[in-house]
């Protein structure tokens, strides 16, 4: 039955069998099967990553990055880090030298100077290798920090330890010198009985000794010194102004008649820290300077008007009164001055005429007396024409401030020094016998 579908009608020739390959030719050929078998292929190449694979991987990949990074970082600061300490180290340690030091240098210390002061003075000689060496080693050091002012012998490249041990040695402060009042420039001589035997060095000579230090290992190499000869030059042929002399006493010692002489009484007893091994005029200088700066702070020029003195004078005066009179008599004597000036007598003191001698004994003889000059007060009215000796602070204070009282004479009547005073002749010649029992002079 043909029901005109079409589908299976056979026409002429058709035996009603299927040909496969015939059909296969035909299924191929119909483009829409084509693309239905394009979509059914399985891909070439790997299969496609699930969305989650994909994200897991992808933070495993971050995961590493991050150890990655985090691994050179971690090596980089510890780099950092043993640069940085190495660096530390190199910076933070303190420079120190080694040993005892070799050759033998001078520092000063001044007044007022800290422990830093101290340490920059050392570092500046190439004593120490450093201020912070120094002051770690004598921070706590009480004797380092008790150092008074003045010079001290140490010894260059020396550790720190072994400069603080150096300048505590007392045997290592240099230039130290004390004059003592009543002392004069020269050296005098000293006597008993009449005879001879020995001498009291002057400031001069003293001055010139203090100056002296020598810095060979035998400490016995006295090339950089000078002589009390040398510095005698010096006092003699030095103007005065340019040696520092006290204003008001300049044209004074210029017009000294003993050019020897012309420096008496404008250095005065003291603590000194005299600089060692410089020249003769410089040492000089830093002596008479330092001198008259205890002139100008004290209150000669206010005071001596009272006295009818000019403040040379004064100074002068008061080098009687410290060569005449124990401490406890000096008022009085230096009222017996007053007095005698007063009325154009002459002063005979004994001192005086010793001095033009360079010699210290109480008494004096006929013929000492009878030797003419400009220290002898026995011939010549009025002051000498210098100071005789070197006045302390005591002697120019009496001189400023005399005793009240008559006194015309004095002399020494015991081996203390002690005088007694008179106003009349008959009362002086009593007090003279009174000497002569005590075995004062014969």
């Amino acid at each position: 039955m043909n029901h005109g579908l079409g589908l299976f009608d056979r026409h002429d020739g058709e035996t009603g069998d299927v040909d496969p390959a015939a059909l296969r030719a035909a299924l191929d050929a119909d483009p829409a099967r084509a693309d239905d078998r394009e979509r059914a292929r399985p891909p070439v190449g790997p299969p496609a990553e699930h969305p989650q694979e994909r994200a897991a991987r992808m933070r495993r990949r971050r995961r590493r990055s991050t150890l990655v990074a985090l691994t050179v970082l971690v090596a980089l600061v510890a780099g950092l880090a043993v640069g940085f300490t190495i660096w530390r180290k190199s910076v933070t340690t303190i420079p120190d030298y080694v040993g005892a030091g070799a050759q033998w240098t001078v520092v000063r210390v001044q007044s007022g100077d800290t422990l830093d002061s101290i340490a920059a003075t050392l570092t500046d000689a190439g004593v120490v290798a450093s201020d912070e060496a120094f002051t770690a080693t004598a921070a706590q050091d009480a004797d380092v920090k008790a150092l008074r002012p003045g010079y001290y012998k140490v010894r260059v490249g020396a550790s720190a330890a072994e400069a603080a041990n150096t300048l505590v040695d007392p045997a290592n402060r240099v230039g130290a010198l004390r004059l003592i009042p009543g002392r004069q420039l020269a050296d005098v001589a000293t006597s008993a009985d009449g005879v001879a035997n020995g001498s009291v060095p002057g400031y001069v000579t003293q001055i010139a000794e203090a100056a002296c230090v020598p810095l060979d290992e035998a400490g016995t190499d006295r090339s950089a010194c000078f002589s009390a000869d040398d510095l005698w030059a010096a006092a003699e042929t030095t103007d005065p102004a340019q040696l520092g002399v006290v204003e008001w006493a300049v044209d004074a010692v210029r017009a000294a008649p003993d050019p020897r002489k012309r420096l008496e009484g404008m250095i005065l007893p003291g603590d000194y820290n005299v600089p060692p091994n410089q020249s003769a005029v410089d040492t000089l200088k830093s002596v008479v300077t330092a001198s008259a700066a205890s002139w100008y702070t004290s209150d000669v020029v206010a005071r001596s008007a009272s006295t009818g003195l000019t403040p040379y004078q004064v100074a002068v005066a008061a080098s009687l009164v410290e060569r005449e009179g124990i401490t406890a008599d000096m008022p009085k004597v230096a009222r017996v001055i007053d007095n005698r000036l007063a009325v154009d007598m002459r002063l005979q003191f004994d001192s005086t005429v010793n001095y033009a001698l360079d010699r210290a004994q109480i008494a004096t003889s006929s013929a000492d007396r009878d030797t003419a000059g400009p220290y002898n007060t026995y011939l010549n009215t009025g002051l000498p024409p210098t100071p005789i000796s070197s006045p302390g602070p005591d002697a120019i204070a009496a001189t400023l401030a005399p005793a009240q009282g008559p006194w015309m004479y004095f002399v020494k009547i015991d081996q203390t020094g002690a005088s007694c005073f008179s106003v009349t002749l008959p009362e002086h010649e009593a007090c003279i016998e009174q000497a002569r029992a005590n075995g004062v002079f014969g």
